[in-house]
């Protein structure tokens, strides 16, 4: 029974002295320094918009008849969207806006018939003038007498220059009856009625009327994307934005699927603009527009998305993992490990990522560094090491 209890207390003593002297070791977790590929992005979300969408509006005051048309549906190009009215008053206006167009023509008609005369006339006088200029060195003519002809060559220049103006003043006559018909003449189908057609193929955004109802002049009936082309649209903080370059890679994720689509920037907007965050703080924030270089049938306009965009690539740098770097008198340091024990190190690092940064100096190939370093870590600790 004693040898139990000498024995008991033994391993008693045993058990405290192994958990006393491993305990103070401070258990980390370490990574190795090495060379990588790193790919530094700007990262926000974002969202997909139609490129450059048609508005299609009433272009006189008419009755809307009422449309079957809805969101989504697809449209060719020259199909009929919808028929309109055209009220009395338009009609009395459509018909002095043709009266005015005919007698502008007819206006034309007769300056290009001056204008002929006229040209005619000064071709003669100036082979006239040239015959009396000869005459006059052969001293055949008197000096009165070319000055004669020479005043008729300026009155026909004259006469020239005022038809050319008719006729230009009646091709602006023209001009102008034109644009009061514009959108009348050239779908009407019958007397009193308008059909509007799609100006281009694509798909029906949004449907502003429905009709059954009159609609005035300029009221925006439909609005239809531009061949279903789609661009991209991200707000950045303007401290991100000015790393941003027209033509850098955009890659997509987070809008439905997990497949990685592909886009590249077309400009920066050079206006920024004021946003509040989730947590009521001011930014200054910019749009960046990008375009898809693969598309997707299921992707649509003002769908969310995660936007990365490539600001700089390095090939085979040496990187150390963000989770080891903290700022310690305004300068990036690491804990190393060697034979078991911390030590403080001053790093410098140049572009960073999520999860890796690029070392200019402080570093080496193989170098263990303590990832998420606790409190408990200081220069110098006895630390016991796992590496992942």
């Amino acid at each position: 029974m004693r040898k139990w209890i000498v024995g008991a207390l033994a391993l008693l003593v045993v058990i405290i002295y192994f958990f006393s002297t491993s305990s103070s070791a401070v258990r980390v977790e370490t990574a190795t320094v090495g060379q990588r590929d790193l790919m530094i992005t700007v990262q926000e979300q974002g969202r997909t918009r139609a490129r450059l969408p048609y508005t299609v509006t009433a272009p006189v005051n008419a009755y809307m008849q009422r449309t079957a048309l809805i969101e989504g549906h697809r449209v060719e190009q020259g199909q009929a969207l919808v028929e309109l009215s055209l009220l009395a008053e338009d009609n009395r206006a459509e018909a002095s806006y043709r009266a005015n167009l005919q007698a502008a023509e007819a206006r034309r008609r007769v300056a290009e018939a001056s204008l002929t005369e006229a040209e005619s006339t000064l071709a003669r006088s100036r082979n006239e003038a040239d015959r009396r200029e000869r005459l006059y060195l052969d001293r055949l003519i008197g000096s009165e007498e070319l000055e004669l002809y020479r005043q008729a060559v300026q009155a026909a220049e004259s006469r020239q220059q005022s038809a050319r103006s008719s006729l230009a003043a009646a091709q602006a006559e023209i001009e102008s009856a034109r644009a009061r018909l514009m959108g009348r003449g050239d779908n009407n189908e019958s007397e009193g009625n308008l059909t509007l057609t799609a100006p281009v193929s694509g798909t029906v955004l949004r449907v502003h009327e429905r009709g059954d109802r009159a609609v005035s002049a300029g009221t925006a009936l439909f609005e239809i994307s531009d061949g279903d082309a789609l661009e991209l649209v991200v707000d950045l903080l303007t401290q991100d934005a000015v790393r941003v370059s027209a033509g850098d890679e955009i890659l997509i994720s987070g809008w439905g699927s997990s497949e990685v689509l592909r886009g590249v920037v077309d400009y920066v907007e050079p206006q920024a603009f004021t946003k509040f965050s989730a947590l009521g703080v001011e930014e200054q924030r910019v749009n960046v527009v990008g375009s898809l270089i693969q598309n997707h049938p299921s992707l649509g306009a003002g769908y969310r998305i995660e936007a990365a965009i490539v600001v700089a690539r390095h090939e085979q740098t040496l990187a150390v993992p963000a989770s080891a770097l903290f700022r310690r008198n305004e300068q990036w340091h690491v804990f190393t490990v060697a034979d078991g024990r911390a030590s403080l190190r001053e790093v410098r690092i140049g572009d960073r990522n999520r999860e890796y940064a690029q070392v200019l100096d402080g570093l080496q190939p193989g170098t263990e560094v303590i990832i998420f370093p606790s409190d408990l870590v200081i220069d110098g600790a006895e630390v016991s090491a796992a590496n992942i």
